[in-house]
C-alpha cells in the first residue's frame, strides 16, 4: 500500500520551493488533499477516482480555479513520485475545470490620480509603491522582493532574479519610477521600501480603494481594483498609446504572447494603420 503522506512528503523532500507558493501548497494540501486521500492505495488509483475527487471538491463550493489548485497539486505530487519510482504506477488523466479568471480592470488617469491622492493623506510609503507599480508594471511580490542590488544606475534599471517564471529579468525605469528607487535608496535598507521584506499587500491600499468608491456596485472578482489592478493598468495605458503588443509582453515578463492578447482589443487603432498602409504600396497597382 503506498498512501498520499508518503506521496506528499516524497514531494515535499525532493523539490525546491519558494517560501510563498509552498505556504498556499502546504494549505491545500492539509485542507482539501489529505482528509479525502488519507485512506486511499495509490497502487489502484483510477480516472474514476480523480472524477470522484473533482465531485468531491465541489460541494465545498470552491471556485473552479481553486479546485484546478488542488487537481494540479495533487498531480504534480503524482508525477514526482513516479519520477523517483517510489508509485510504480502511470498517473491517470486529470480532467480540469475550465476557468476564466483574468482581471480585465484597469485604471483611467483620473481613477489612477483619485487612488494617489488619498493614498498620499494615509502613507506616503504606499502612495509611492502604488506610483511605482503604475510606471513598472511589477508584481507585488517581485516590488516587495528588490533589494538596493536590483537597481542598475547606469541603465536606469531593475535587475529581477526572483520572478513568476523564474527568469531574471530586466526592467528599464522611467523618470518617476528612477526617482522613487533612488528616494528609498538614500534610507539605506534591506530591501528598496522597507528595512523588511513586505510580505502581502497592506491593509491601507485595501482601504484606500474602498474610500475612492473604485470598487462600489461591482460584484464580479474581475473588475474589483486590486493591487494587481495596477499591473493590467500600466499594460493598458502602454498599449492604448501605441506600444506594440510584443514590447509591453516583454516589459510585463509573460513567456506567452497569448498572456498579452488580452490588451489587444484597446488599440484598434493600431490594426486600422496595419491595413492602411497597404493603400500607399498598392498606388501604383493596375
Amino acid at each position: 500500500m503506498i498512501t498520499i503522506s508518503e506521496i506528499w512528503n516524497t514531494y515535499l523532500s525532493t523539490k525546491t520551493f519558494k517560501p510563498e507558493s509552498i505556504k498556499k501548497d502546504i494549505q491545500r494540501y492539509q485542507r482539501h488533499i489529505y482528509p479525502y486521500w488519507c485512506n486511499k492505495d495509490f497502487l489502484t488509483l483510477s480516472v474514476k477516482d480523480i472524477i470522484l475527487y473533482r465531485q468531491y471538491l465541489s460541494n465545498f463550493n470552491l471556485s473552479p480555479q481553486s479546485i484546478k489548485h488542488c487537481l494540479s497539486l495533487l498531480r504534480r505530487a503524482l508525477n514526482r513520485a513516479v519520477q523517483l519510482e517510489v508509485l510504480p504506477i502511470q498517473v491517470p488523466h486529470f480532467e480540469m475545470p475550465i476557468t476564466n479568471n483574468a482581471r480585465i480592470r484597469f485604471l483611467t488617469i483620473k481613477e489612477a490620480n483619485l487612488l494617489l491622492s488619498i493614498l498620499y493623506e494615509k502613507s506616503e510609503l504606499w502612495h509611492d509603491i502604488t506610483l511605482f507599480a503604475l510606471n513598472t508594471g511589477l508584481r507585488a511580490s517581485e516590488i516587495f522582493s528588490l533589494q538596493p542590488i536590483s537597481f542598475n544606475e547606469a541603465l536606469q534599471s531593475i535587475v529581477l532574479f526572483e520572478t513568476k517564471n523564474n527568469l531574471t529579468r530586466i526592467v528599464p525605469l522611467n523618470n518617476i519610477a528612477d526617482s522613487i528607487v533612488k528616494k528609498y535608496l538614500a534610507m539605506n535598507m534591506q530591501f528598496i521600501f522597507s528595512d523588511y521584506k513586505i510580505k502581502q499587500v497592506s491593509k491601507i491600499f485595501r482601504d484606500c480603494v474602498k474610500i475612492s468608491n473604485l470598487n462600489k456596485n461591482i460584484t464580479d472578482p474581475r473588475n474589483k481594483v486590486v493591487f494587481h489592478t495596477l499591473r493590467h493598468t500600466f499594460a493598458s495605458w502602454l498599449v492604448q498609446q501605441g506600444i506594440p503588443i510584443p514590447v509591453v509582453g516583454n516589459l510585463l515578463g509573460h513567456k506567452d504572447l497569448k498572456m498579452t492578447m488580452r490588451y489587444s482589443h484597446l488599440a484598434p487603432d493600431q490594426n486600422r494603420y496595419a491595413v492602411t498602409i497597404l493603400n500607399d504600396i498598392q498606388k501604383n497597382i493596375e
